[in-house]
């Protein structure tokens, strides 16, 4: 059996190992990127700590892995018929497809914002606006006087605390004064963190004003170009508007709307299996399951799929997936962060140390155990010239 994996994130490297654990067939792992992105840290390498705990090259993840290839490629159609992916350098014959791509930023049709916001969803944003930060502080000797977060949701908590400190360091340590310096989050929800409890949103709230970074709920950002943002009719001065909000699924399957049946808000349905289509899965950010769009429930669905495909192929009883709530956990700043898991949860130096526990399961999820200690050890160690 020849299962060909498009995607190579969380769901999709994970989906790669358990197949080939179980010695089920040959896999060939598909990315438009020669490496695995630890979404959950970009905040973090985004303001100044060691890129290799949000980077990890795809090719070191399978080495020795004699039942995984690896190619860069990128998927632009796909033959069901002829059970075939098509892609930009050439084709791929499959007996299993599993399609875990991810999703793409949306920017709800705000003006100027696509053009002229940072964000620190890919690797390239992630530089750019680090050499932004740090442009205006080594070279030009100065710092914005406003730094607007557009989206309260965990990345742009997350930012913000990781903002907050890595604008003090850098000032201290290049030496720049700073006069009256602000973080903005500007959420158009009626609070932050709305997809988790009320208890999260009024416990990290307190966490961020206790740090000076200034909280905007019920507020629409308008527009934006080079030199400010206007909020709710009001033009505040800025050369540094982070955007953190809006998802929309990959366009790859509204592209082939033929193949699969769409939910309103773009994502796939699958049946019990996590099938959407004959012998084609497509699991994480895609489909509609509960609690997917996060790290471990991607890793959960992949493990599911590889176990069922072992199962069919050795013709014994293939139970349904059943979805199971994650912790969520927010970091706010050093040594703080929120946890939550059913009704229960932690903030502060303990909601911190359960998070990066959990940050070290996922790694270990993913590499072998002295590679992904590496990487979990990586988050302490600032990058040389941060």
């Amino acid at each position: 059996m020849h299962t060909v994996i498009v995607g190579g994130g969380f769901a999709g490297v994970k989906a790669a190992l358990e197949i080939s654990k179980r010695n089920i067939g040959k896999v060939t792992l598909i990315s438009d990127e020669d490496h695995f992105l630890h979404h959950a840290t970009l905040y973090a390498t985004a303001t100044g700590r060691n890129m290799a705990e949000s980077v990890v090259p795809l090719n070191e993840m399978f080495a020795g892995d004699k039942n995984v290839t690896v190619v860069q490629d990128r998927i632009k159609s796909l033959d069901t018929d002829r059970k075939m992916v098509v892609g930009d350098k050439k084709s791929y014959d499959y007996d299993k497809l599993i399609l875990a791509i991810g999703s793409v930023t949306t920017f709800f049709g705000i003006s100027g914002v696509a053009k002229n916001a940072f964000g620190i969803k890919t690797l390239d944003e992630v530089k750019e606006f680090n050499g932004h930060i740090k442009s205006e502080i080594i070279k030009n000797r100065r710092l914005d006087k406003n730094y607007v977060i557009i989206g309260a949701g965990a990345t742009g908590i997350e930012l913000a605390g990781a903002l907050h400190e890595y604008l003090e360091h850098l000032s201290t340590v290049h030496q720049v004064h700073r006069p009256n310096i602000k973080i903005t989050i500007v959420e158009a929800a009626p609070r932050i963190l709305p997809r988790l409890s009320k208890s999260a949103s009024r416990v990290v709230s307190k966490r961020l004003k206790d740090m000076g970074i200034k909280i905007l709920v019920n507020h629409k950002v308008e527009a934006l170009n080079k030199d400010y943002i206007t909020i709710q009719g009001k033009k505040v001065p800025t050369e540094t508007a982070i955007w953190t909000s809006g998802v929309a699924n990959n366009p790859f399957f509204a592209e082939h709307a033929d193949l699969f049946q769409l939910a309103p808000n773009g994502r796939v349905e699958v049946n019990q299996y996590l099938e959407a289509n004959r012998d084609i899965f497509v699991l994480g950010d895609n489909n509609t399951v509960k609690y997917s769009g996060m790290a471990w429930p991607a890793l959960n669905q992949a493990t599911f799929v590889a176990k069922h495909l072992a199962r069919t192929k050795a013709k014994q009883p293939t139970p349904p997936f059943k979805p199971t709530q994650p912790p969520s956990g927010i970091p706010v700043g050093s040594n703080w962060a929120y946890i939550e898991w059913r009704g229960m949860y932690a903030a502060g130096l303990t909601g911190h140390l359960i998070r990066r526990k959990m940050e070290l399961h996922g790694y270990k999820q993913l590499l072998p155990k002295s590679i992904a200690i590496a990487a979990w050890r990586a988050h302490d160690i600032p990058e040389i010239d941060a």
